[in-house]
């Protein structure tokens, strides 16, 4: 008796479409990673030459987004329409803090262990 040759069964539609969407995935961070400011891997200099690292960063933690809320802040900034009265600046340790706007305008002019987070509206307490 001679052996049979085993073949392979046909591929899915399921089974071809699962692996393009993995393989999609995979290209979309990738990709992401590699362009910057997307995911922030690149640091931007200013004209001084300093490192502008992440000054406005999106908030990510209840704390921050009712700080953001209560004094009407945006990472984005408001355009000439509107003048922030303060900051929230992000401290070495991590914690959050309102700040004036003066102090807020410093940490993001230096490159030192603080980072702007976003600027408000509503004046310190």
């Amino acid at each position: 008796m001679a052996p049979q040759s085993r073949r392979r069964p046909p591929r899915t539609l399921r089974q071809h479409l699962v692996q393009a969407a993995g393989i999609t995935v995979i290209a979309v961070l990738v990709a992401a990673a590699l362009l910057p400011g997307t995911l922030d891997l690149a640091d931007v200099t200013d004209d001084g030459g300093t490192a502008v690292r992440a000054q406005l960063q999106t908030p990510t933690d209840a704390h921050l987004a009712a700080l953001m809320d209560r004094y009407r802040c945006s990472t984005d900034g408001f355009g000439h329409e509107e003048i922030p009265a303060s900051a929230i600046i992000r401290r070495p340790d991590g914690r959050v803090t309102v700040v004036s706007f003066d102090r807020g305008w410093e940490v993001f002019r230096n490159d030192g262990p603080a980072s702007l987070v976003a600027v408000c509206l509503r004046p310190p307490r």
